[in-house]
């Protein structure tokens, strides 16, 4: 192709120029380009999930000054205490059934003592001397101790042609002892003492004697808690009675 001088010369010269300006670092002149669009920015690689709504009653209310609650304000733990159930055959706890009160407490009654005598047995008077002793429990718990005392008087004459045959005896009776036992089951451990005189006065045709006898006799007794209960040897017989006359 063949140019001409004339029309060639200013276009080698522009080449030229944009040649030499590109090899020395001149900048050129930016051309217009149509404007890019900004990269939007990637999610990251793991999603994050989208939170959700929570209903108005869950939501937490606007906080206020936390603080450590006190005992008082502590929820009370529950004090509730469970009722046993009773096992068969197993005693139960004390104080939960009332034991029936014993019989021996303030217990009082009286001993009838019937007391043989001999010599106005041996010529058919009355053979039998027949007396009372009060007596009494004089403690209030276990054990039941038991106090009394009485005297037993016997007078007997008997009239003949022959003569007269007079006996008299005075005895002062003391008991001692206790109460025991389970309720319902009661029974009185006692010691009877007797001690006195007795004296046989003898008056016929002109013959007169006195036959004295002091002494002192004990007597051990039992006797279930009931009314009537007796206790005998030989010569003696004791019937309990229960309460005051």
């Amino acid at each position: 192709m063949h140019l001409h001088n004339g029309s060639t010369w200013p276009v080698l010269l522009a080449l030229c120029l944009a040649v030499a300006l590109s090899g020395c670092g001149g900048t050129p002149t930016p051309t217009a380009e149509p404007p890019t669009q900004a990269p939007t920015a990637q999610a990251p690689a793991t999603e994050t999930p989208t939170p959700t709504p929570t209903p108005a009653s869950q939501q937490p209310t606007a906080p206020t000054t936390t603080s450590t609650p006190t005992e008082s304000q502590q929820p009370a733990a529950s004090t509730a205490t469970p009722t046993p159930t009773p096992t068969v055959g197993a005693v139960p706890p004390a104080g939960a059934t009332t034991a029936a009160p014993s019989r021996c407490q303030a217990l009082d009654g009286q001993l009838e003592v019937q007391v043989l005598v001999g010599p106005a047995d041996a010529v058919g008077l009355e053979p039998v001397a027949v007396g009372s002793v009060p007596f009494a429990v004089t403690t209030s718990k276990p054990p039941y101790l038991v106090e009394g005392q009485g005297p037993i008087s016997y007078e007997a004459v008997l009239e003949e042609d022959w003569g007269t045959y007079a006996v008299t005896m005075d005895l002062d009776t003391t008991v001692q002892g206790e109460c025991s036992g389970e309720a319902g089951s009661e029974h009185l451990s006692l010691v009877l003492e007797m001690t006195g005189e007795q004296l046989v006065v003898v008056d016929a045709e002109g013959f007169h004697g006195e036959y004295p006898w002091s002494g002192a006799q004990s007597r051990d007794l039992v006797f279930p808690l009931e009314e009537g209960a007796t206790s005998q040897g030989e010569g003696w017989v004791v019937v309990l009675h229960l309460g005051s006359p």
